[in-house]
This record gives C-alpha cells, structure tokens and sequence, in this order.
C-alpha cells in the first residue's frame, strides 16, 4: 500500500512513491512519532494500531535508540510509564484541563 500524500512531506529524504506501509513500517512509525502533527499521529494509530506502534517504539526505546531523545521521552508516557488502554487515553489523558473544574480558579474573587 502507498503512504498517503499527507505524509509524505514527513519523508523528504526518501522517494514516497516507493515506501511500502508494511516492509518499512519501523521507518514509518518513528518517523511519525518523531516529527508528525496530530492528524498525522492518529492516522498512525488508525492504520497500524497502538499494539504494532508500541510494539516499534519499545524496540527503539530498549535497543539503539535512534529516536531523539524529546521524542523518546514524550512517547514513553504512553508506551512504557503506566500504559494505558488507547480509549483511556483519548478520552481522559490529552483533553482539555484549563476549562472546567481547575481548583485554581474556582471560587476566586
């Protein structure tokens, strides 16, 4: 299968036309993880699934770590420091937390 046109700005330094989503799917997933956007990253999970990504991620993280280190750090909130199931985490963990029930900001005045 192809790399949607979507990433393939992500990819500069390889011909898109000709990564194929399975046999590279290491390159693709870090890639993501390291330098994507948000629409991106949940297309990473919709496509290849939070087990094959953390699967990925985990090889990196505990082998050569060719990741950067931010990345590495961020991600490991997520795939190594208390997982969490990925309905869990969308829901509560990445919503906003400004808005309502901020105990710093209730009953000021």
């Amino acid at each position: 299968m192809k790399l949607p046109d979507n990433l393939a700005s992500l990819f500069c330094n390889y011909d898109a036309d000709t990564l194929d989503l399975e046999n590279q799917a290491p390159l693709i997933i870090k890639t993501v993880l390291a330098r994507g956007k948000w629409e991106q990253i949940l297309w990473l999970f919709k496509y290849y699934g939070y087990h094959r990504v953390r699967e990925v991620f985990r090889e990196d993280y505990y082998g050569l770590r060719s990741l950067p280190e931010p990345t590495l750090r961020l991600w490991e909130l997520l795939f190594i420091n208390d997982p969490l199931p990925w309905e869990e985490i969308t829901k509560t963990r990445w919503r906003c937390r400004r808005l309502a029930g901020n105990p710093l900001t209730l009953n000021k005045g």
